[in-house]
């Protein structure tokens, strides 16, 4: 588990090779992921419940375009001097019913794994990481705004 002393956001995996955000190596370049129940009402029991919502499908220049809007920039720039920091986006779940969720949409564990290769659509990819805790969800409404379009 990450430190509880400090604002949990643990390394990405992606596997999600048909994504604008992935990189070799299985780094994500974008500058935060969002980890949402796969179905509206339908709070998540198993991994293949999850998603990533963040996922967009790597179709051509415009698409890449579209996408430059949630890139890590700075990560990039870094990554490329060697500071030392890593690649990472950072991470907002609303998946409650997981065992690493922590109060404040975050994930509280050390690396999480997005799995999906050769996705076409988000409901397609996956939070391998996730754990049932057997806990009720808080977030029902909150998952259904952001459904709709509105921040969270």
């Amino acid at each position: 588990m990450a430190e509880t002393n400090k604002i949990p956001n643990p390394e990405v995996k992606c596997l999600v090779n048909t994504c604008t955000h992935w990189l070799p190596g299985n780094l994500c370049g974008a500058g935060n992921i969002d980890i949402l129940n796969e179905e509206v009402g339908k709070m998540s029991q198993n991994l293949e419940q999850t998603m990533c919502k963040t996922f967009e499908e790597r179709r051509g220049l415009a698409n890449l375009i579209g996408s430059a809007d949630n890139v890590n920039w700075v990560g990039f720039a870094e990554e490329l001097v060697g500071i030392g920091r890593r690649l990472n986006p950072t991470v907002t779940c609303i998946v409650d019913t997981c065992k690493y969720y922590h109060e404040g949409d975050l994930c509280n564990v050390d690396a999480i794994e997005i799995t999906g290769e050769n996705a076409k659509e988000c409901q397609a990819t996956n939070c391998a990481t996730f754990e049932y805790s057997g806990r009720q969800s808080k977030n029902e409404k909150q998952q259904q705004r952001q459904e709709k379009g509105e921040k969270f």
